[in-house]
């Protein structure tokens, strides 16, 4: 006869009931590494605790997290709890209550000891990081050519920025060569005429995440002629690259958003800086056009001047022309003596036997000069 089947919410809930009426996994107390931290915005606190052979996942309560001291990837502890199974996953694990913290884990004070080494040596000041295009033309992006990151990356820069070239440079970002090609990534980039470094991965352990705190890689971003972002792993993630590189992003796309600018953003400072040329030319055109007003005006102004000066200046000249009017000063009793048709205006161009004529305003006298005398005081005429 056949034995009979179980669910498997039947097995799992069996195996749950064996192990969490164990008397030994029950205040059990386990000595581990701390990896793959997550402090959730709930309280709650996720990780695992692991040595050189085995890694066992853990949870801590809110209620118990407020009290226990603030853990980092890389801690070494003792951690008291209970061993339970999360159902919906058939997953086992320790649900910790308690954190005794020993000291840092092989890894971490790795970590700590190139970052003080580097940081003695300056490979992290500020003052030589390379400044960022501001409008990048052509990107190299250094990842695995595998994966929800890339794509992520992609779709990032297609979407903020369409105008950007993107060279994709396959790498090994984890396992035993992943430094290695790193480092080759970093030296290829130098030679595709780009003009701006996104290096970046997933999130990880501190394990799959160690090729990021290798020396030569922080030294071969620091070399690059190229400004460097990282986007290595999750937010709480730090390596060694970040610290090396121009700028230090928190995740993959959050490297591929700081990489280029916002093409919505580019069109409406450009809308805005259209309107404002078009503002500044429609007021300089009306500040044109009122200076040619006021210009029109004054030479309007100027020309009736000149010829009100000129119209007064005639009317002088035909006042004297009238005065110098023959008839005129004929008729108002003067006379004009005239030698050879020519008007005289003194004797000295007359001497005696001389033909003259003399006009008056009703006829000419015609005489011969027989004595030139003298003119005498008193006498004008």
């Amino acid at each position: 006869m056949a034995k009979q089947a179980y669910t498997v919410s039947e097995c799992t809930w069996h195996i749950k009931r064996l192990l969490e009426n164990d008397p030994a996994l029950q205040e059990v107390r386990v000595m581990g590494e701390v990896s793959n931290l997550t402090y959730h915005r709930s309280g709650h606190v996720y990780f695992t605790i692991k040595d050189a052979q085995a890694q066992l996942s853990c949870v801590m309560f809110q209620g118990d997290a407020v009290r226990a001291p603030q853990m980092q990837a890389g801690d070494e502890a003792t951690f008291t709890g209970f061993i339970t199974v999360y159902a919906p996953r058939g997953n086992y694990q320790m649900r910790v209550v308690k954190v005794e913290k020993q000291g840092l884990g092989d890894l971490f004070q790795q970590f700590v000891a190139l970052k003080e080494k580097l940081a003695s040596e300056g490979l992290f000041d500020p003052s030589i990081k390379k400044r960022l295009p501001r409008y990048p033309k052509h990107i190299a992006m250094i990842t695995s050519p595998t994966g929800a990151a890339i794509q992520d990356m992609l779709r990032t820069l297609q979407r903020r920025y369409p105008v950007v070239r993107v060279t994709v440079i396959p790498t090994v970002v984890q396992g035993s060569s992943g430094a290695a090609s790193i480092v080759s990534s970093l030296s290829r980039a130098q030679e595709i005429d780009a003009d701006l470094v996104i290096l970046a991965r997933g999130g990880g352990s501190l394990e799959d995440l160690w090729n990021f705190n290798e020396e030569a890689v922080a030294r071969a971003i620091r070399a690059s002629k190229i400004p460097v972002i990282t986007g290595v792993g999750h937010e709480t993630d730090v390596t060694i690259a970040d610290f090396a590189a121009d700028m230090r992003t928190s995740t993959p796309t959050a490297a591929a958003e700081h990489a280029v600018p916002d093409r919505d953003d580019l069109l409406d400072r450009l809308a805005g800086a259209e309107e404002q040329v078009n503002r500044s030319l429609r007021y300089f055109i009306d500040f044109k056009r009122q200076m040619l007003d006021e210009y029109s005006l004054r030479f309007e102004q100027a020309v009736r001047q000149y010829l009100r000066d000129k119209r007064h200046e005639l009317d002088l000249i035909q006042s004297k022309m009238q005065g110098l009017d023959q008839r005129a000063l004929l008729e108002r009793g003067y006379s004009l003596t005239l030698k050879d048709g020519v008007i005289l205006s003194s004797k000295e161009h007359l001497a005696p036997g001389d033909v003259i004529d003399t006009l008056f305003k009703d006829g000419r006298v015609r005489s011969t000069i027989s004595d030139i005398l003298p003119q005498e005081d008193g006498n004008n005429g």
